[in-house]
């Protein structure tokens, strides 16, 4: 009898412990559901965030990369024709890539961890695109200034062969009248007629001097008597009595 009131006696603080106010079991599971339920909260929010994320990255990526202008036939151009190739092949594959996470339905820590290493890539990817599109401009750049400085050179050529042509036309015109006004004077010497004749000299692509012949018909004893005004090589001027 005494050793089951001793038992009964020593059993009883252990109700006392448990029923006791220090130690509330009903709320420490809440607290623990509240806490998990939080951290599941969490969890949805950055995976949420994660996505919007890369999918800002790949959108700007997207924008940057499109409008690529016509391939140039210098060997950059041909370059950048395959890098921007290659950025668009590993755009397509970010975003299949966080499709198949999705889609493999592992849990939201899974996905967490999948989505914030994609998210780095799809960073890394916008980098390098802005990094092409910044050479390609460079480079158009660089192609329209060479052109702007052929079109500048081929302009000033044109321009000196103009003024060329035109200071020979003036000395064609000036070497032309000097014959006419020493053949008219000969022919009104010796009451005479000019008349233009051969030989007809060059100074450049279609400007010629003609010479001109000067004949004056036998009058009396006067004999016949004939002059060519020409030019001589040199463009000199030259009267020779034929």
């Amino acid at each position: 009898m005494e050793d089951r009131g001793v038992a009964a006696a020593s059993a009883e603080p252990w109700r006392l412990a448990q029923g006791s106010p220090g130690v509330d079991v009903d709320s420490e599971r809440r607290e623990n559901r509240s806490l998990g339920a939080d951290l599941q909260t969490n969890l949805f929010s950055e995976v949420a965030r994660l996505k919007v994320a890369i999918d800002r990255a790949a959108v700007a990526t997207e924008i940057t990369l499109a409008g690529h202008p016509a391939a140039c036939a210098d060997e950059d151009s041909r370059s950048a024709s395959a890098e921007h190739e290659e950025l668009c092949r590993q755009l397509g594959a970010l975003r299949e890539r966080v499709a198949v996470a999705e889609d493999r339905n592992e849990g939201p820590r899974a996905l967490q961890a999948e989505l914030a290493t994609l998210l780095f890539f799809a960073r890394t990817l916008q980098a390098d695109a802005d990094n092409w599109r910044s050479a390609l401009e460079r480079r158009i750049k660089q192609l329209d200034q060479e052109r702007e400085r052929h079109t500048a050179t081929a302009r000033r050529e044109r321009e000196s062969l103009v003024a060329e042509r035109e200071k020979l036309a003036r000395r064609r015109d000036a070497l032309q009248l000097t014959i006419l006004q020493t053949a008219a004077r000969l022919a009104q010497q010796y009451r005479g007629e000019c008349r233009r004749t051969v030989p007809v000299r060059t100074l450049g692509e279609g400007l010629t001097v003609c010479s001109v012949s000067v004949s004056c018909p036998r009058r009396g004893l006067r004999f016949a008597k004939q002059w060519l005004v020409t030019l001589t090589l040199s463009h000199d001027l030259l009267v020779r009595r034929e």
